[in-house]
């Protein structure tokens, strides 16, 4: 990409000459951080920082007034602030926060590593100033080196220990010596970071693959049992890790396999802020084997939503039988609907979890499930497959009442999940012809 591809990208998004448009005369604003490393390592970026020597809150409220985005406020006594512009694959966001010191120099040295340690001005004319790098970051990424700014910033931040394990894997970097141990040494003070903040870089960890590496590097520094608790005592286990494995491996074939677009997009929605459905795919297949309890435990360690927690769970809760019906179900759309619906509620993520657990090839699995997820999609209507009968139907035409109602409705979605029933007219002739011969067994016990 280059520094020229940044400014090129910048135009695109209208960040340029848009946001230098808005500067006051004698007032600077530097682009920083992720967005100049991702463009020195060709990698293109739709998260962007800016900082400024004076609160940038009312800069930033204009801008998003400028971009018909939205502003939010991400830390009040920082003065952090967040627009969110764009729609779909143009989506992009941009913070803003004050320098960390009283000039832009030690605002840079105050980051954490150097590689995120580089600024450039934004011009009135609309382009961007030249590379400021007083760390040189941009040559411990000619070297494929992570470096920490000071041995400091670690340890006034230690979340900063995952965000670094995090660069060196996604970005390929090797730590430099004096930084491993650094961080090393600031590892153990995790421990007063809230859970949120950890939830969120983990998942950021986990969403890299191979996502064994993370775990390798917690346990190499020793952070599983104070991040997981007692549950993690046993480590990083071979199974546990075969799991991971098979889990990313399969993700990426029926991504692949589906073509379509709409399964990565689906797997790339958060569950929660930080949260993707990948991640939850990942960390279910990860925690299989475990102890209910023990999950449940690191789930509210981490201070995971409910939406996260019943997710896990209702891959978890899947048995081998209902991977085995996978391989069986009639080729009716209504019928592989119900299906679906059937295991859990998130039928979605669970119909793909039981890919795991069959031992068959991920392209005759693939073949099975993608018109499976094809129909649950299609037949569902407000997020529920509509009955053919309902309560109230068999209420007043057979004079059923309470768990009567609830069984042949039971019975008649079995028909339905078989495939011996796909209409109305034929689901009317099921319930009556079963209530008739009920009403028959009932007379003869009675004579």
């Amino acid at each position: 990409m280059g520094l020229n591809e940044l400014k090129n990208n910048l135009i695109r998004k209208r960040i340029l000459p848009s946001l230098s448009g808005l500067l006051q005369a004698g007032s600077d604003c530097f682009l920083v951080g992720g967005a100049i490393r991702d463009a020195l390592l060709n990698r293109c970026s739709d998260d962007f920082d800016f900082a400024t020597a004076a609160d940038p809150t009312d800069l930033a409220k204009a801008f998003a007034t400028e971009l018909g985005g939205s502003w939010f406020m991400l830390d009040k006594q920082r003065r952090q602030s967040r627009v969110v512009a764009g729609q779909g694959l143009d989506r992009f966001s941009c913070d803003f926060s004050p320098f960390r010191a009283s000039n832009l120099e030690g605002d840079l040295q105050r980051r954490d590593f150097t590689i995120n340690a580089m600024a450039m001005a934004l011009q009135p004319c609309g382009n961007l100033g030249p590379l400021y790098d007083p760390l040189d970051g941009q040559l411990d990424l000619q070297r494929s080196r992570l470096r920490c700014c000071s041995a400091q910033v670690l340890f006034d931040d230690p979340l900063r220990v995952l965000k670094g394990l995090r660069h060196a894997i996604c970005l390929q970097l090797t730590i430099e010596s004096s930084t491993l141990s650094s961080m090393r040494h600031a590892a153990s003070s995790l421990d007063r970071i809230a859970p949120e903040r950890i939830r969120n870089e983990l998942a950021a960890m986990l969403a890299v693959s191979p996502a064994r590496r993370s775990l390798l590097w917690l346990q190499e520094f020793n952070l599983l049992e104070l991040l997981f608790g007692n549950a993690a005592k046993p480590g990083v286990s071979g199974v546990g890790l075969a799991r991971l494995d098979r889990a990313e491996a399969w993700l990426e074939f029926l991504c692949q396999a589906d073509g379509s677009g709409s399964l990565a997009d689906f797997f790339g929605q958060e569950l929660e802020q930080g949260v993707s459905r990948a991640v939850a795919f990942k960390l279910a297949a990860w925690f299989s084997g475990q102890k209910f309890g023990d999950v449940r435990f690191i789930l509210q360690k981490l201070h995971c939503s409910r939406a996260v927690q019943r997710a896990i769970d209702c891959m978890l809760d899947l048995e081998q039988w209902q991977a085995d019906e996978l391989l069986q179900l009639p080729p009716v759309g209504r019928s592989r609907a119900l299906w679906a619906e059937d295991l859990g509620s998130h039928p979605q993520l669970a119909a793909c979890y039981l890919g795991l657990l069959l031992n068959v090839p991920f392209a005759e699995v693939a073949r099975l499930l993608l018109p499976v997820l094809e129909d649950l999609n299609g037949y569902r209507e407000k997020g529920k497959v509509p009955a053919l009968l309902t309560g109230g139907w068999l209420q007043k035409t057979l004079q059923l009442r309470g768990p009567a109602v609830g069984r042949c409705l039971a019975l008649l979605r079995q028909e339905e999940i078989a495939g011996r029933v796909t209409t109305r007219q034929q689901a009317e002739h099921f319930v009556l012809n079963h209530w008739q011969k009920t009403a028959e067994k009932t007379i003869d016990k009675e004579t």
